[in-house]
């Protein structure tokens, strides 16, 4: 809508262009030659009427260039204004009501080039000044009678009222541009907001489903008494899901580095169950999927989960790849050699000492 609405401004800065050209070209250049001899001094008139075309085109050049005035409409604006007292001085005060009288309308269509893209207000303030050089001159001359003021102010309603239309189609442009774009903004902080809590919505279901699988065959075999809580295997698989579920909620974190966030969860775990645990990480390493996190952690939990007495993490990272190797007094059972995210898992078993690693290269 906004990419509209500047065509729009963009098609309306060309029809006032094409307005004010009618009307200094048809219009205003007749009344100029025709009262040459009027002037109390021609060519400053002239040189005037020059430099209000002069104007003209410089305008129908920035629209083809997709530009506009800047910072150069004020210089623009005052020697516009300076026209008008100039003209005006100029004109004998008999003929300020007729057409030897032709920038009355002139310098308020190029007032409205030069302020189309800036407040209306200043636009009316313009205009204001422009037509009260017409009585001030009237009020100098003495030629303030009634039949005057009535044909000069009949002007100036007649013309000013075509020239604030202008303007003020110009401003509607600009305000319509703008609430399209707080329109916008707003509508995509809605879909931005709908997105978050959708993800936020399938993350909690997929942890659900996942903690479901995880911990339901666990806990209905303890229930109804097919898991024995005594045997080494069921005190492993508790261990082993009790570590994957802190991992899990790790995962839903707002931390800066996830992997070590969700390692520590899973160390966690091990102390708390009485293993002495040292975590060490040396180097950097980048943002890393949720797959690549699980694939890197998938070992150290199992092995982190079966240790008996002590163990030791270390998070090795580049820009290229990280590993994750434990070394532990636990066993080698159920490790596979490889794992999520094209994780590569390497175990070696040294009588009571085990050492697996995992590495992932991007």
């Amino acid at each position: 809508m906004a990419d509209t609405v500047q065509r729009m401004r963009g098609r309306l800065r060309i029809a006032i262009l094409i307005v004010a050209t009618a009307d200094l070209t048809a219009l205003d250049l007749p009344a100029l030659i025709t009262h040459l001899d009027v002037y109390l001094v021609a060519w400053p008139v002239v040189a005037a009427y020059l430099t209000l075309i002069a104007l003209l085109a410089t305008e129908g050049v920035l629209i083809v260039r997709g530009r506009s005035w800047g910072a150069w409409r004020w210089p623009a604006l005052g020697l516009t204004l300076a026209i008008s007292v100039l003209v005006n001085a100029l004109i004998p005060v008999a003929e300020v009501p007729g057409y030897a009288n032709w920038p009355i309308d002139a310098i308020g269509w190029i007032a409205v080039i030069l302020l189309v893209d800036h407040h209306l207000g200043v636009l009316l303030a313009v205009l204001a000044a422009h037509f009260a050089t017409n009585f001030v001159h009237l009020a100098l001359g003495g030629d303030l009678t009634p039949l005057v003021l009535i044909n000069v102010g009949t002007d100036v309603v007649t013309i000013g009222a075509f020239q604030v239309t202008a303007g003020a189609a110009t401003w509607m442009c600009r305000y319509a541009a703008r609430t399209a774009a707080r329109a916008t903004e707003a509508e995509a902080a809605v879909r931005a907001s709908e997105a978050i809590a959708a993800r936020l919505h399938e993350d909690r279901r997929r942890r659900s489903l996942e903690l479901d699988a995880e911990v339901r065959p666990l806990l209905t075999g303890l229930a109804d008494g097919s898991r024995d809580p005594a045997a080494d295997q069921t005190r492993r698989d508790c261990a082993i899901a009790a570590a994957r579920m802190r991992r899990l909620f790790a995962e839903g974190d707002d931390v800066d580095d996830h992997l070590l966030h969700e390692l520590k969860a899973c160390v966690d775990m091990a102390e708390r169950r009485g293993v002495l645990v040292d975590l060490s990480t040396q180097g950097s390493w980048p943002g890393l999927s949720l797959a690549v996190r699980r694939g890197l952690t998938e070992a150290p939990v199992r092995v982190l989960s079966t240790a008996r007495n002590w163990a030791r993490v270390t998070v090795l990272g580049t820009d290229s790849g990280v590993s994750v190797s434990v070394v532990a007094d636990g066993d080698a059972a159920g490790i596979p050699a490889r794992a999520d995210g094209a994780v590569m898992i390497t175990t070696v078993e040294d009588e009571d000492r085990l050492w697996v690693k995992a590495t992932w290269q991007s």
